[in-house]
């Protein structure tokens, strides 16, 4: 009995040894792989300093922008900065092995399809609540990624399931390409133009009736791109704003509940245009996808397709406009 108990437990000790070594090369492996797409995970305390950093982006902050991200009226800039930074928070073990796991997957498929990344500064991961963005998944300064920490937990949790992985990887796909247009200007202007916009030598300054209901988007830095829309018969140069239909004082909700993208003239006169005005909106973003706040949104989310499904689409079927995506894959490709 004794001898059959000793053999038992020296099989179960192999299992465990064997389990321990596969899990250690595999780890190794992972943090190898996605070392190539340079990165690292903040602290919170690094974390609250980048955000803080930041200062262009909010120094540009309207009364608007505030209140709807503090959910009331007359609230300051100081105050939604303490708020903001309280968000940050540190990574899990387990969230940074998903998160790199992800990240070797991204590095494989540029590999396997002989794509080629552009030039990119070390990226850093940080970890945030996100309230303030109205529960963004998302989003990006310079190549600072923020990840919302409820979704960071759930694609962890749930990462045996292939839908999951699939939404993660779009989700970082989407924000690589962020990082992406402002490390590289030529990279930039070639992806906009696939959507039939040009680049101007200077952002265009926001007109007063616009400035008024402003939603500043951290992932749109600059306001120096536009596109020719069809407005009651006539092409009218325009670039796109981001802008709630009320104040918050009459809204009583989050910015994503009360929002429309409009039109804005480039010939700076004080006036913008709404989509449905243009007749030629969906010919100038294409249909890929409903994300067309700016073009920068609607071409990172074509990026993504491109990276995680490629030209034959998530479920085999295409793309409304095809060539866009083709036209990535060939930019990524030369």
């Amino acid at each position: 009995m004794k001898q059959k108990k000793g053999k038992v437990k020296r099989i179960l000790l192999i299992i465990l040894s064997l389990l321990v070594f596969t899990s250690t090369v595999y780890l190794s492996m992972i943090k190898i792989i996605s070392g190539k797409i340079p990165h690292h995970f903040a602290s919170a305390k690094e974390g609250r300093d980048l955000m803080l950093s930041n200062t262009e982006y909010y120094g540009n902050f309207t009364q608007n922008d505030i209140d709807f991200r503090l959910q009331k009226s007359g609230g300051t800039l100081d105050e939604l900065l303490d708020v903001s930074t309280a968000e940050i928070k540190n990574f899990s073990f387990f969230e940074k092995i998903y998160i790199d796991s992800r990240i070797a997957k991204m590095k494989k498929t540029l590999d396997k399809n002989g794509y080629e990344l552009p030039p990119v500064d070390e990226i850093v991961f940080v970890k945030s609540d996100m309230e303030v963005e109205s529960g963004a998944s998302g989003y990006t300064h310079g190549t600072q990624i923020y990840l919302n920490s409820g979704v960071v937990t759930a694609y962890s949790l749930l990462s045996f399931i292939p839908q999951t992985n699939q939404l993660a990887d779009e989700l970082l796909w989407h924000e690589m390409f962020h990082c992406l247009t402002r490390c590289n200007p030529d990279f930039r202007k070639e992806m906009y133009s696939l959507i039939n916009f040009s680049i101007a030598d200077s952002d265009f300054e926001l007109p007063l009736s616009v400035l008024e209901y402003y939603i500043n988007n951290p992932d749109v830095e600059h306001h120096d791109s536009y596109a020719t829309f069809n407005i009651d018969g006539k092409d009218t140069d325009c670039y796109t704003a981001f802008i709630t239909t009320k104040h918050f004082e009459e809204a009583k909700c989050g910015f994503m509940q009360c929002n429309e993208t409009v039109l804005v003239p480039v010939d700076g006169t004080d006036k913008y245009y709404t989509t449905g005005q243009a007749s030629n909106f969906d010919d100038v973003f294409g249909r890929n996808t409903p994300y067309t706040c700016d073009p920068e949104e609607c071409l990172a989310d074509n990026f993504s397709y491109a990276m995680t499904y490629g030209i034959e689409g998530i479920d085999k079927n295409g793309y409304p406009d095809p060539e866009i995506i083709q036209g990535i894959i060939d930019i990524m490709s030369k």
